[in-house]
């Protein structure tokens, strides 16, 4: 056993000895193959082969890390572009949201505001916008949608302003029918409808189509605001009273377009 292990450890020690020539003397290992014994002339060989497939292996490994550094640099890139591109789509929906605006309800847009906030107390219905006094906004400006018609400015902060929706109570709008003519006023019955009075004269029926009209000019005419759904005759005939559902959705509003005022 005893001499088992001394040959064991004699040609570890021999094999070692062959890797550090091998190293060194990389060019001469032909040489030294044909002048060392038997038992040891394959040792430099082998070693020399075994320096070659670690050199190859370690720079195969490092080429390797560079390969995963440039794969997370442009999984980076990539994200930031993604997000700019994001980003972009965001801000030519928006425009063109502005543009249609502008060119089918008034073409005095002053600014595409964020919906920052809403009160939901039941008392009022009003949004507060991320945009201010700073940004050209003031009182008495008219605040839409693509849908239509949302309400008035009536409050300024620098950084913020405050919107007194068509649904709020204490809201007031000229409107007319769309095919009709005629006028009313429509105030806001909180939470989701308005109620609009009209001479009897005037013909409304449910399904119809009111826009903005003249009586209180707050907004500019023609502006879309609700459609009826309900219509009936008040005072003994005298007035024909009419439920409406607004055509903006206020609680998935993101953002208004805000108009210059009249």
């Amino acid at each position: 056993m005893r001499e088992v292990a001394l040959r064991r450890g004699l040609f570890l020690l021999l094999l070692a000895l062959g890797l550090a020539m091998a190293a060194l003397t990389r060019p001469l290992a032909p040489r030294l193959a044909l002048t060392l014994s038997p038992l040891t002339a394959p040792l430099p060989t082998l070693g020399h082969r075994l320096g070659q497939n670690l050199r190859a292996a370690l720079t195969a490994l490092l080429n390797r890390q560079d390969l995963f550094a440039e794969n997370r640099a442009l999984k980076a890139r990539l994200s930031q572009l993604e997000s700019e591109n994001r980003r972009l789509r965001l801000e030519v929906a928006r425009l063109s949201r502005a543009l249609k605006v502008q060119a089918t309800q008034a073409p005095g847009v002053v600014a595409v505001a964020p919906v920052v906030g809403e009160d939901l107390s039941g008392l009022y219905r009003r949004l507060i916008l991320g945009l201010g006094e700073r940004d050209g906004l003031r009182v008495g400006m008219p605040v839409t949608a693509p849908e239509g018609l949302v309400g008035l400015i009536v409050e300024v902060e620098e950084r913020r302003a405050l919107v007194r929706t068509l649904l709020d109570p204490e809201s007031q709008v000229g409107v007319r029918p769309e095919k009709a003519p005629g006028r009313g006023i429509a105030r806001g019955v909180p939470p989701d409808h308005l109620l609009a009075e009209f001479p009897p004269t005037v013909k409304v029926a449910p399904g119809d189509l009111l826009l903005t009209g003249a009586p209180l000019g707050l907004f500019p005419d023609g502006l879309p605001v609700g459609r009826v759904e309900r219509v009936e005759r008040v005072q003994g005939g005298l007035k024909l009273r009419a439920w409406v559902r607004p055509l903006v959705e206020l609680s998935l509003l993101e953002e208004v377009i805000v108009l210059r005022p009249l």
